[in-house]
């Protein structure tokens, strides 16, 4: 396997549109664990937060990941509403061509060593794939001790990054 050079960078408003285009394939690879419909343009409809992050910066960021300088993923993290300083992972996306090469890894590694602290992030209860990765990312960056419930198909982690 070849070793890759990963890169988060704070979105810019200039990659808004790069953040936009990825999330139609993000969308796409929920289908399989969920009934989202593609419109009648044959475009999904994107989250409906999507412009909070370009408006409000204080409380929501994006990032672009890259593998060896290419496009390879995003993540979009925002502060809890009821615990601000304490963040939220959105939403976090890898394009399949970078799947286990470790570039998830790295990126998530990297913008958790990056923002230390209080930590939720979530996985659909039927996302198996993900739940696994995140159940090691998350022993690998954190002090151990972990949150889980589980609510309206989704599983939460809640956990204090080193």
């Amino acid at each position: 396997m070849q070793q890759m050079k990963v890169a988060i960078m704070k979105a810019a408003l200039s990659d808004r549109t790069i953040i936009e285009n990825l999330l139609q394939l993000y969308v796409y690879d929920f289908t399989e664990y969920t009934a989202a419909p593609i419109g009648e343009n044959g475009v999904y409809q994107i989250m409906p937060d999507f412009e909070s992050y370009w408006s409000d910066e204080s409380s929501q960021q994006s990032y672009v990941i890259k593998a060896n300088g290419e496009i390879a993923g995003f993540i979009m993290i925002k502060e809890k509403e009821e615990t601000p300083k304490d963040h939220v992972l959105s939403h976090f996306f890898i394009l399949r061509k970078f799947r286990r090469m470790g570039v998830g890894r790295k990126a998530a590694i990297s913008l958790f060593k990056g923002m230390k602290g209080v930590w939720e992030l979530c996985q659909l209860e039927d996302n198996i794939p993900a739940q696994k990765f995140w159940d090691q990312i998350i022993k690998e960056v954190s002090y151990g001790e972990v949150k889980n419930k589980t609510e309206n198909g989704r599983r939460y982690q809640n956990f204090i990054c080193k």
